[in-house]
């Protein structure tokens, strides 16, 4: 923290920050002013280090904190420019408040209550609920609305353990974040080189993301690359910003991206485009898969496993049975790490057992997957395919920056295991500029400091979110019997921002007793709960964050001001529920510095010598060990096989619900299968011709800034961007109000024309709450369909039709 006396007339005026200025003529010929250091945390995939200048108690501009690294040193988006007006926006919640009894959950009828009254009312219900039907009768959400450490998703996930409550699976980006981690395990950055590298990549594939747009501290990174002389290729339905800047646009189908990727896999193969030695010595290729779909291993041709010593969490003993490849050097079967060249292609016997190269069996998905025959499919020319693959194959090394656009398909993880395997057969992976995955770092500092906190005490477990109607209904789960009776909201608008909004209104609200949510403002959440407890915003607070960023630091939160109305910390809400409730004594006198304290008191963050100390003296520490850091440098990758894994010896689902799914195919996930909704080949598609996407926008990060007067200026309504052809045909002009609907619901909205639109796609830009449309919600256009395996929500798997809106006959 920085102090500092300056004359008024030096200053920018408050009086834009909803009157809490005093008015000009009544300010002291000076003012005292303080620069904290904070973070940007809204779930962005941003963690831009921030300054704050605060004058005379009151937050009036924040600024790009400078980094001990030149490269990182860079302009903050509008959103983190505006976050004055989002502490003191006239919607931001300012009190706790009760919903008027006998008026609707939504009809915005409050009676403001004390902080005393309301933990006193939501602690006596709570206890009658946890008395009668347990204490999973409480069903806690915990979104991803601060990133922080004490006051998010740490602090949130002790609470829910401290309540012994029931959690919920939000099934939200699970393909992207986990299908990854199968294929190329995780590191100190997750499972790709950490954003700067990309300056030193010669080909950049940027696939279904947005980078200019949503995610924009990233995007310099590019410019930095095409200054240095890299193509830029852009794969996307729609022509986005980053489209703009790209050497070449690809504009695909929307949920065809693997047919895409396993035609550019053949074309390499074809052309003997594939990095070889790489795929031998560094990806599971040579590995010999059983016809169980096991591979074979040392005991099946009698070499006993090498004990590894006693498991430290089952406390049973641990055996290497090793991995055997057939050598071609002497013909022989050796255990992976001795063989000198190991052969990749073929089916055979060893010993009797029928084994085939996992190799081959890549090279049997992919055969029929001519750059002709992903044409039909992607709508992308042959001859294009072959142009891309041609320079991401041999103008390296090359970076693919896959984003969320497809993971949003039920078919999300066999674009993604595609998309890896691509980097894999070309060796672009493992090596400076060559990359291909999910960057952010893993809060590794204080992952063995959190359990001696939870005190004996757990969660019931989680319940995925599309089940949740069911489980009101059936008051069952998975064989356990539970009655949920409340529901806590905190750190995000849940309500806005899941799939099968309807389902929500109808079958879930209405059947939960009691709701409660904490938050910052006024949103489609808090509107349908019964009780509203006021958040403090990030800068009121002190905290940690390093987690779900791309950039390599931990920081620190300075508490720049303090919280403006009654509002409290999220750590100090939790704690008085918690002493209410009379449980997670461990918690209630707890302080932000013990925490803070607590969470560095491990051998990660000692052996990296941090601490309170240096993090207040210091703002931002690195946490990458190199730099750039290289995710499995030198090809060594962090998996079961120690290799990038394209095939899957033992597939899991991430979240067990009871779904039937198939084990088998999932060994090999490089396949093609449409999406379940948004194909030209459902039939459906007669009915609701017109896939919808949801682009993520630069004014807004989900909901989080909807209602920023100065983003609004730029931003002031939601619009469904449209082709213009699909307009025509459908008498539809510019600027017209549009319904866009489907049988589950319907949003009303305007239209606006844009070329950029494939035909045949509505593009409603996402993070619109509910009274901002004319009438309906987008996200009551969604469905609730997943993928067994990686459970998730596929908010662009969806099809719609629209037409003109005449007011007259629509619902307001």
């Amino acid at each position: 923290m920085k102090t500092a006396t300056v004359a008024a007339g030096a200053t920018v005026a408050l009086s834009s920050l909803s009157g809490l200025a005093t008015a000009a003529e009544e300010r002291p010929s000076t003012v005292n002013e303080q620069v904290f250091s904070g973070a940007c945390r809204g779930n962005c995939c941003g963690g831009c280090a921030l300054d704050l200048t605060v004058r005379d108690g009151h937050l009036v501009h924040t600024y790009f904190h400078e980094l001990p690294e030149p490269e990182y040193n860079h302009r903050i988006c509008l959103r983190g420019l505006s976050h004055a007006q989002r502490v003191y926006n006239r919607d931001r919640l300012k009190y706790p408040m009760r919903r008027v009894e006998g008026t609707e959950r939504g009809a915005g009828e409050w009676e403001r209550i004390s902080w005393d009254d309301a933990i006193d009312e939501i602690c006596t219900k709570w206890k009658g609920y946890r008395e009668q039907y347990g204490p999973q009768s409480l069903l806690a959400k915990i979104d991803g609305g601060n990133f922080a450490s004490v006051h998010g998703g740490t602090g949130g996930s002790l609470f829910i353990n401290a309540m012994e409550a029931a959690g919920i699976n939000g099934a939200v980006d699970n393909i992207l974040i986990n299908a990854s981690v199968d294929a190329l395990g995780m590191s100190e950055s997750w499972n790709m080189n950490e954003l700067s590298d990309i300056a030193h990549a010669k080909t950049i594939i940027a696939w279904g993301a947005d980078v200019a747009d949503s995610y924009l501290q990233a995007w310099r990174f590019f410019a930095d690359a095409q200054e240095n002389g890299a193509k830029l290729i852009v794969i996307d339905p729609i022509f986005t910003t980053l489209a703009s800047k790209a050497d070449i646009y690809v504009p695909i189908r929307p949920g065809s991206d693997a047919a895409l990727a396993m035609a550019m896999i053949k074309l390499c193969m074809d052309e003997e485009m594939v990095d070889i030695d790489f795929v031998r010595n560094s990806t599971v290729a040579p590995l010999l898969v059983k016809e169980d779909g096991t591979y074979l291993r040392g005991s099946d041709v009698g070499i006993a496993p090498d004990s590894l010593g006693i498991d430290e969490k089952t406390g049973e003993e641990k055996f290497d049975d090793v991995l055997m490849v057939w050598d071609e050097h002497d013909g022989l079967l050796h255990p992976v790490n001795e063989a000198v060249t190991p052969r990749i292609d073929g089916s055979f016997e060893v010993g009797g057992v029928p084994v085939t190269c996992a190799y081959e069996l890549l090279k049997e998905r992919v055969s029929e997957w001519t750059p002709e025959k992903a044409q039909e499919v992607t709508d992308v020319p042959a001859e294009t395919i072959r142009q891309i693959t041609r320079i991401y194959a041999q103008e390296t090394p090359s970076t693919i920056f896959p984003g969320y656009g497809i993971d949003h398909y039920t078919n999300g993880e066999y674009s993604m295991f595609s998309v890896v395997t691509l980097a894999m057969v070309t060796g672009n992976l493992g090596k400076p500029g060559a990359s291909c995955g999910l960057v952010m770092p893993l809060e590794t500092l204080w992952a063995n400091q959190v359990p001696r906190f939870l005190a004996g005490t757990k969660s019931w477990g989680n319940i995925l979110a599309f089940d949740l109607a069911d489980v009101l209904k059936n008051k069952s789960y998975l064989g356990r019997d539970i009655n949920i009776k409340s529901m806590v909201i905190s750190h995000g608008n849940w309500f806005s921002n899941r799939v099968s909004r309807t389902e929500m209104l109808e079958e879930i609200i209405p059947n939960i007793e009691f709701i409660v949510a904490i938050g910052l403002d006024l949103t489609d959440t808090t509107r349908y709960a019964d009780i509203v407890l006021p958040a403090a915003h990030w800068f009121e607070v002190n905290d940690l964050f390093g987690a779900y960023s791309p950039q390599p630091y931990l920081m620190i939160q300075e508490q720049a001001i303090e919280p403006a109305f009654e509002c409290k910390p999220d750590f100090e809400i939790q704690k008085l529920l918690l002493k209410g409730m009379g449980v997670g004594e461990v918690y209630w006198d707890l302080s932000e510095e013990d925490f803070m304290r607590m969470l560095l008191d491990g051998d990660a963050a000692k052996a990296q010598g941090i601490t309170l100390e240096r993090l207040r003296e210091e703002k931002v520490i690195r946490l990458f060990p190199d730099n750039p850091q290289v995710h499995a440098k030198g090809g060594v990758f962090p998996t079961a096989t120690g290799r990038a894994q394209f095939y899957l010896e033992t597939p899991h689902v991430l979240f067990d619900f009871g779904q039937d799914w198939d084990y088998e195919k999932a060994h090999l996930p490089v396949r093609f299968e449409p999406p379940a909704e948004a194909w030209s080949e459902n039939p459906l598609y007669e009915k609701y011709p017109l896939s919808l996407i949801q682009q993520h926008a630069k004014w807004r990060t989900h909901t989080q800034w909807s209602h920023v007067p100065w983003l609004k200026e730029m931003d002031p309504e939601p619009v469904a961007k449209i082709n213009p052809g699909d307009a025509a045909n459908r008498g539809i002009a510019d600027g017209d109000l549009i319904k866009v609907y489907n049988d589950r619901g319907y949003v009303v909205l305007r239209a606006v024309y844009s070329a950029g639109i494939r035909p045949g796609v509505v593009d409603i830009p996402k993070g619109w709450q509910e009274d901002q449309f004319v009438d309906g919600h987008y996200q009551s256009l969604t469905t609730k369909v997943t993928s067994p395996v990686y459970v998730n929500s596929p908010f662009y798997d969806v099809l719609v039709e629209m037409e003109k809106y005449v007011e007259s006959e629509g619902e307001r």
